[in-house]
């Protein structure tokens, strides 16, 4: 029943906002009690199915001869949770040519590469994909979108009826004061500092052997989101010291979950609110101190900085987590001819993940609207349905406009269990023994 209505069912038991989400309107959580613990429950009841071994098949009411339609040639660009989901359900619908361009040779996308081991192994995240790899999908490493790769129109000529975008977002933001600072200096991005944790804890995920950086002393991480907090907690596993967490505004506007929030305190991270940065110290060459000012909130809700409060901190490495986006014009390029938006990302339609250009969706961080994996998920669903009305529609065919997508069905589904009592058949013995 998980699968059924999320692929990465598993994925999201481990890593998604419940506090926010499917815990946070527990009936229960007014009680002594508390609420009922969903998340772990999914988490438990995925991992105990992803040990038995057991594949994923194509729904057994699918027609054994599907139309010419269903043969359409599919592509995603990015093996990141939008482009699963979105797969999966394709494949469920029936569709056999469906192909992912995935640029680094592992899959995953940033549920691989930034979310630290402890937090989300990389075997559940290759469980996942193996079960979209049942339903026939393939996945082409080292191919990525670029004008000397992939591009939008190139698919187009290969034949591609349908193409989904799930490149996410590969770009840190950077602030002017940290323009000219690099690694060597004491200075990291989040889109630095995550994958390099990543790719050395996380056994399987690629063949680099590389090892976890050396933190030592104080680290200072900027921002207030789940990845500056997965900074935090991460710089404390590679050596640091003491980890400040620094952000502009109060504890009440923190975007970052609470399961976040409690495990960086847990761990015994320092939280420093009200501080915008202003100027980063240094000595001999490398980071030694970072000035902030005080940030104050005015009656209209706006956020001012108060320059007659200053405040210098001490340290040895800063982490940004500042968000990400999408300015490389290689890339931007690539997409024509999708009309983009002011931050040079696809213009999306939220309601069917469609694009300005016919048969060509978007999903995932890219579209710039899902905040959350289980967002994510949602995205590729929302498209493969709409793919799939698109195709249909390509060949002239009726397609409600009611989603049905098919459900998650195992080699378990075709066995018997029905039973015959008195010329009464039914299909469970527990019937009678209710």
């Amino acid at each position: 029943m998980i699968f059924s209505d999320n692929p990465l069912g598993m994925t999201c038991g481990m890593v998604c906002p419940t506090s926010d989400l499917c815990v946070g309107g527990c009936n229960l959580y007014a009680t002594e009690e508390g609420p009922i613990n969903i998340g772990g429950l999914q988490q438990f009841a995925t991992d105990i199915f992803r040990q038995m071994n057991i594949p994923q098949v194509r729904p057994p009411n699918l027609p054994a001869d599907l139309p010419e339609s269903y043969d359409a040639k599919i592509a995603l660009i990015g093996c990141g949770p939008a482009s699963i989901s979105c797969a999966t359900f394709l494949g469920r619908l029936g569709y056999h040519n469906i192909d992912v361009f995935e640029k680094k040779d592992y899959v995953g996308g940033l549920s691989s590469s930034e979310i630290p081991q402890y937090r989300l192994p990389f075997e559940v995240v290759n469980f996942e994909v193996d079960l979209m790899k049942d339903l026939g999908v393939k996945v082409h490493h080292g191919r990525q979108l670029s004008l000397s790769d992939i591009t939008i129109k190139g698919l187009q000529q290969d034949g591609y009826e349908a193409i989904f975008i799930g490149i996410g977002l590969p770009e840190p933001k950077k602030i002017s004061i940290f323009a000219d600072l690099n690694n060597e200096m004491g200075f990291y991005t989040s889109k630095d500092f995550l994958p390099m944790v990543t790719a050395a804890s996380k056994p399987g995920m690629c063949s680099c052997k590389s090892q976890l950086p050396s933190i030592k002393g104080v680290v200072l991480v900027l921002g207030a989101g789940d990845t500056a907090f997965d900074c935090a907690t991460s710089a404390l596993r590679c050596g640091a010291k003491r980890v400040f967490v620094v952000f502009r505004k109060g504890f009440t506007n923190i975007r970052a979950v609470p399961e976040e929030m409690d495990l960086a305190r847990e761990e015994m991270c320092e939280f420093l609110p009200f501080l915008s940065p202003r100027k980063v110290i240094m000595k001999n060459g490398r980071v030694s101190a970072m000035e902030f000012v005080r940030t104050e909130q005015a009656q209209d809700g706006s956020w001012i900085e108060d320059e007659d409060q200053t405040f210098k901190l001490k340290c040895d490495y800063i982490i940004s987590a500042f968000g990400s986006g999408l300015s490389n014009t290689d890339i931007q390029s690539a997409l024509a001819p999708v009309r983009l938006n002011r931050w040079g990302q696809p213009e999306v339609d939220v309601h069917t993940m469609s694009t300005s250009e016919a048969g060509v969706f978007c999903g995932g961080d890219v579209a710039g609207v899902a905040e959350t994996t289980v967002e994510s998920v949602n995205d590729g669903k929302t498209a493969a349905w709409n793919i799939h009305k698109y195709l249909q529609s390509l060949h002239g065919l009726f397609v409600p406009e009611m989603p049905q997508l098919p459900k998650f069905y195992t080699p378990i589904d075709d066995v018997d269990i029905s039973i015959t009592i008195c010329g009464i058949k039914t299909l469970s013995p527990t019937y009678h023994l209710a």
